[in-house]
């Protein structure tokens, strides 16, 4: 199975910041059969370039400071979604949700479907209509 976490309510998300973990358990308690396993904090995308000099443990510390991070992969039928956790979601957080998919399917080298997921709490003005154009999953909670 996919997944280092089964999905569902835990006492701790790695990465997810104390305004986006309501969103999320309020996601997976309303949705209870939507993934079958999640990672998080999954990072992406090439970083910064490093300095030669640094030492082995610095280095790969800012390789991993460097990237984007992916709030969730949840995985359900060979699908991998890429998940974008944003609180009163606006235009910005679907170039985040749109480039973080982009990204992902990039490192896993197209052998992958990957689908990106906006979850907020707040339905704003266009992000549905936005979303859809992107064919970007769209959830409020």
């Amino acid at each position: 199975m996919l997944g280092q976490y089964k999905y569902e309510l835990l006492f701790f998300y790695p990465h997810l910041a104390k305004k986006e973990i309501p969103i999320w358990e309020r996601f997976i308690k309303t949705n209870p059969d939507f993934f079958e396993a999640v990672d998080y904090d999954v990072t992406c995308g090439s970083g910064h370039e490093l300095p030669n000099d640094l030492d082995e443990a610095w280095k790969r510390m800012a390789k991993y400071l460097g990237k984007y991070k992916i709030d969730v992969i949840g995985y359900k039928n060979g699908i991998h979604y890429v998940v974008e956790i944003r609180p009163n979601a606006g235009p910005s957080a679907l170039g985040s949700t749109l480039s973080y998919a982009i990204l992902y399917q990039t490192e896993m080298q197209g052998k992958i479907e990957a689908e990106p997921i906006l979850i907020t709490d707040v339905e704003r003005p266009d992000m549905r209509k936005l979303c859809a154009e992107h064919d970007i999953g769209y959830i409020v909670v």
